[in-house]
């Protein structure tokens, strides 16, 4: 015959309870640690994130150039690159000096392999380069940025 279980109506309780708690519990421990940055900021105040406005752009057209490589094996490098200027005046005369510019951007590429632009040093150290030599050729402001907008190695 089958037999009867009894059961203590505070043991089911109690176990309830438990149950009721431990949920509330770990939604509380999940809602702390989710909550990320949200809780280093004080209330009533918006994070914010300060953007650089754009200045003047000059692009400096399509490149593709041989990489420094060995005889048996040639690279080449695709990049279409645009200049940011501090003003007008700048964009003006890079466009005067454009043969000038232009041949000192294919002289600083063509001395990299495509190892160096492999990496991300050696593409800030290139982007750097270039805006160096871009400086160096005006003389109202500066180029305050390179960018690579289209970059293939081969």
């Amino acid at each position: 015959m089958a037999r009867k279980v009894e059961v203590d109506l505070r043991l089911l309780i109690v176990a309830v309870a438990f149950v009721i708690i431990a949920t509330v519990g770990s939604a509380f421990t999940t809602y702390l640690i989710f909550r990320g940055s949200a809780a280093q900021t004080p209330q009533g105040q918006e994070t914010t994130t300060t953007r650089k406005e754009l200045g003047p752009t000059h692009p400096l057209g399509e490149f593709t150039l041989n990489l420094l490589s060995s005889p048996n094996q040639r690279r080449y490098i695709r990049t279409e690159i645009v200049l940011e200027t501090s003003n007008k005046k700048v964009v003006g005369e890079l466009e005067k000096r454009m043969p000038q510019v232009r041949d000192e951007v294919i002289t600083i590429i063509r001395a990299r392999t495509a190892e160096d632009l492999s990496t991300q040093a050696g593409m800030e150290s290139l982007r750097l380069d270039i805006l160096k030599a871009m400086n160096a050729l005006v003389s109202t402001g500066e180029v305050t940025d390179v960018f690579f907008i289209d970059l293939i190695i081969q």
